[in-house]
């Protein structure tokens, strides 16, 4: 059994199964894609995103993948850059490899048929890799969908609550 099922090892979701592996848990993160994927954007990482990365040990990690810092708005006295703008694909790459390093079980590729519901929680969920069928796994501990975009919050009942991954981060960041 996981201490927590993180849906999704991009940008929000492995840094919070990262934190959560470092306290300790036993996390499963799962994603559709399977890795390393690009997506067609980049990503620009400011206010406390550099300070965070740098707190995790990942900040000099994203400059050597290309990334300069951006500083000709705002420097920090501690060195840090203001921004950083590095390509999706690198800052994925990065981030699901701390999480892994952390003690987390990643699968990509797997496709979540449902979540399973023990009365008004959600206690697992039921998917499938490629053409497999039948995996399954339970948490103890639930964060609910971090995107807008979330076609899963509706099927647990749930509206996407965009700062609940945010609020898990920064509980378990400090």
């Amino acid at each position: 059994m996981y201490g927590a099922i993180v849906v999704g090892a991009r940008c929000a979701a492995a840094p919070t199964a990262m934190l959560l592996a470092r306290r300790g848990y036993k996390v499963l993160l799962v994603d559709r894609a399977t890795f390393p994927s690009n997506i067609p954007h980049g990503h620009l990482i400011h206010r406390h995103g550099p300070r965070l990365l740098h707190r995790w040990g990942l900040l000099d990690r994203v400059i050597a993948s290309g990334c300069p810092p951006i500083t000709t708005r705002v420097s920090d006295a501690d060195g840090i850059g203001f921004a950083y703008g590095p390509r999706r694909l690198a800052l994925d790459t990065i981030l699901l490899e701390a999480a892994v390093e952390a003690g987390v079980e990643f699968r990509d590729g797997i496709v979540i048929d449902e979540f399973v519901g023990d009365g008004e929680r959600v206690v697992g969920i039921r998917g499938r890799q490629a053409a497999r069928s039948g995996a399954a796994a339970s948490p103890r501990a639930r964060a609910g969908p971090s995107s807008r975009a979330s076609t899963r919050a509706p099927r647990i009942g749930r509206s996407t609550a965009r700062g609940t991954a945010r609020r898990q981060t920064r509980r378990a960041a400090t």
